[in-house]
């Protein structure tokens, strides 16, 4: 999968709406983060990046569900966010299907909203 793509199954599937709000014009960022806020309220739902050549997203999951998660291939605590309630999946290297990328996103939304 390749970042915009991803970028637009979270927009998709949620109310979301991407932004750059860590990205400042007047600095070279080494990371881009593309972050999908909810038109509602303007939390945050996911944050997608690149980062090392690996497309990562992170997710808001309940902390029971975010450590069944990790057990797979692929996702692990949050990348520079709450390691509790926040994961980070590394898509392209991951053993999650698409379907439950999607409940992962959906579940993201219905906790930040």
């Amino acid at each position: 999968m390749q970042l915009a793509e991803l970028v637009e199954l979270v927009v998709d599937h949620t109310d979301g709406y991407e932004c750059f709000p860590f990205n400042k014009p007047t600095r070279h960022e080494k990371i881009i983060w593309h972050v999908v806020k909810h038109q509602s309220n303007d939390k945050i739902i996911a944050m997608v990046f690149e980062k090392d050549d690996e497309l990562l997203i992170d997710l808001k999951l309940t902390i029971e569900h975010g450590q069944q998660m990790r057990l797979i291939r692929g996702v692990e605590p949050g990348f520079h966010m709450n390691k509790e309630h926040w994961n980070t999946v590394y898509v392209n290297a991951t053993d999650l299907t698409v379907n439950e990328l999607i409940n992962m996103i959906k579940e993201s939304a219905e906790l930040t909203i």
